[in-house]
């Protein structure tokens, strides 16, 4: 009875230098992924790059500086707030047999 020994191949380490270098270049607030790409001029301008659906509208824009792309973000993350609050009342109103005021009629 002799067993037949084998050994398994050592796959090469990968490099994480390129991942550590494009991580310092990449911000991520509220799920928006977001890339430094400064000019001379500009030195604090960022690219969205990548965003969740509801912040789509943003995907592509550069803005001057990092503290400006997250009040866009905030602002966009607020609007989703207040839509998803107005729904809910909506329905609550229903609920209770209130019918809402028609903005438009008045």
């Amino acid at each position: 009875m002799s067993k037949i020994i084998t050994k398994k191949s050592v796959k090469p380490a990968k490099k994480v230098a390129s991942k550590k270098a494009t991580a310092m270049n990449v911000i991520k607030h509220k799920r928006v992924v977001m890339e430094l790409v400064g000019t001379e001029s500009l030195p604090e301008m960022v690219f969205v790059s990548a965003a969740p659906a509801w912040a789509k509208s943003i995907v592509g824009k550069r803005y001057v500086n990092e503290d400006r792309a997250k009040a866009v973000i905030e602002a966009l993350d607020a609007e989703k707030l207040i839509n998803r609050g107005a729904k809910s009342i909506l329905k609550e109103m229903d609920a209770a047999g209130i019918v809402p005021l028609d903005i438009e009629s008045i």
